[in-house]
């Protein structure tokens, strides 16, 4: 397989290298209100990172510069360009070491985002905000399926409107259903056919596979990160039942599970999520038909993704988990997606309803327009006009 480096660049200029390392990104304040946890990625632990880099490749590195903004930064004199790679992929094993350590996640569920922090060994989720949502059949559904006295409770906060009963409540279903269901076990199964509901994206993704529409997949998974798939056992057993991710940490033994199941993580050290450099990513390794979902304010993605649509490129792009985004999202999944899954945005429903040609759970707060697709089957498959 072709190698594309996705985690970091090297730019040579007059007598000076200059090495550009991807990071996570760890504000939070896009979705808390209040700072909840800093960004653990301060200048003491980069020099600290350099130390341990240096040791393992058994070469000093004389750096210069050694800045953490959007990238990681480093100025040196260097241009011993095998050398600097291999500082490069040193470091980033050492940052991955480092986020496994300090592992968080930023999921949603019911459109209410929740934290996720290991804690003395234990993974526990710490915050959520209030449910956005009063009233879901499909929510009531599914909580009182897999979620027992925990959803009772839940249901009735959101009932009352007890926002800080419902940010516990959301903690404890999370805590005991999602965390003790292995969502987040770094051991489990990565290849699964079972559909929890027909109209969920990886289904559907699973089904275009399954039908020769597509070829691979760009989705987001728990402990990986923006992930390539390229079939449909493993699309639908990356991601599960999951209805949103926005930060993950990354874990070594499922990366490399991961690989062996013909999945691709698009930035291994980092389990970074970034749909826009996924696909970029599946069309320099060959795909030509690919499917990509978009989650929340990364809709605004879709501006840029459309564009890859060149060279016989064909993608099909879904716009999932759309509660509480923003006019000017709306508008890029307006113009450019393929499926949009409503959620509770009456924006959406007001604006994209008359332009679809399909729609599906009219009856449910959750709908899915078929916005420039057609219906084919028993089972929505996406297929381009």
């Amino acid at each position: 397989m072709r190698i594309i480096k996705t985690e970091y660049q090297i730019f040579m200029h007059e007598h000076k290298s200059y090495i550009f390392i991807r990071k996570q990104n760890r504000d939070l304040s896009h979705y808390f209100h209040d700072s909840i946890s800093p960004d653990p990625l301060n200048q003491e632990v980069l020099i600290r990172l350099i130390m341990k880099t240096e040791k393992v490749m058994g070469v000093k590195i004389h750096i210069y510069r050694k800045e953490i903004e959007k990238d990681i930064i480093f100025e040196t004199e260097s241009k011993e360009i095998k050398i600097l790679e291999s500082f490069a992929e040193t470091f980033l094993s050492e940052l991955e070491k480092f986020y496994e350590e300090h592992e968080a996640h930023v999921t949603r569920m019911f459109g209410s985002f929740i934290y996720l922090k290991r804690v003395k060994g234990e993974l526990k989720a710490i915050k959520a905000t209030p449910v956005p949502i009063q009233y879901c059949p499909l929510m009531k559904k599914l909580l009182i399926e897999v979620g027992g006295k925990e959803a009772e409770v839940l249901l009735s906060s959101i009932k009352q409107k007890d926002t800080h009963s419902q940010s516990e409540m959301m903690c404890r279903l999370v805590d005991e259903v999602v965390i003790k269901g292995g969502y987040f076990n770094t051991s489990r199964p990565l290849n699964s056919c079972e559909a929890n509901v027909m109209f969920g994206a990886s289904e559907i993704m699973s089904t275009a596979f399954r039908s020769g529409l597509i070829d691979a997949a760009v989705i987001v998974s728990n402990n990986l990160g923006t992930i390539i798939t390229t079939n449909e056992s493993n699309t639908q057993g990356a991601v599960k039942r999951m209805t949103g991710l926005f930060l993950t940490s990354p874990s070594r033994e499922i990366t490399k599970r991961a690989q062996e199941s013909k999945i691709i993580p698009v930035f291994p050290h980092t389990a970074s999520i970034d749909q826009l450099e996924g696909v970029r990513l599946a069309i320099a390794l060959g795909y030509k038909r690919i499917a990509v979902s978009v989650a929340w304010m990364d809709n605004i993605l879709l501006n840029e993704i459309s564009k890859l649509e060149e060279n016989g490129v064909i993608l099909y792009k879904f716009g999932v988990c759309t509660t509480g985004i923003d006019t000017k999202t709306a508008k890029a999944m307006q113009n450019h997606a393929d499926m949009i899954w409503s959620c509770a945005l009456k924006m959406i429903r007001n604006h994209i309803v008359e332009n679809a040609i399909a729609q599906i759970g009219v009856s449910l707060i959750i709908n899915m327009y078929m916005y420039k697709s057609l219906l084919i089957g028993m089972m929505p498959v996406c297929v381009k006009r």
